[in-house]
């Protein structure tokens, strides 16, 4: 079985300068979450005053390219 990371830990290289760190398997998936809902909030930020399309020209451009 593996060894299980209790706590957070930080590894070293050979000079001495921090290069890796080990973190619980949960707490990893709790940070992919909250990247993942950053990510989307910058999304929606980027696009929320973008000028929209009504559905009825949208539908309509559509039709005309059949």
């Amino acid at each position: 079985m593996a060894n299980q990371v209790k706590e957070t830990q930080v590894l070293y290289n050979a000079r001495g300068k921090k290069s890796h760190v080990l973190i619980p398997y949960d707490k990893y998936q709790e940070l992919m979450e909250r990247l993942e809902d950053a990510e989307d909030i910058k999304a929606i930020k980027q696009v929320m005053y973008e000028k929209t399309t009504p559905w009825t020209e949208v539908k309509k451009e559509l039709q005309s390219k059949r």
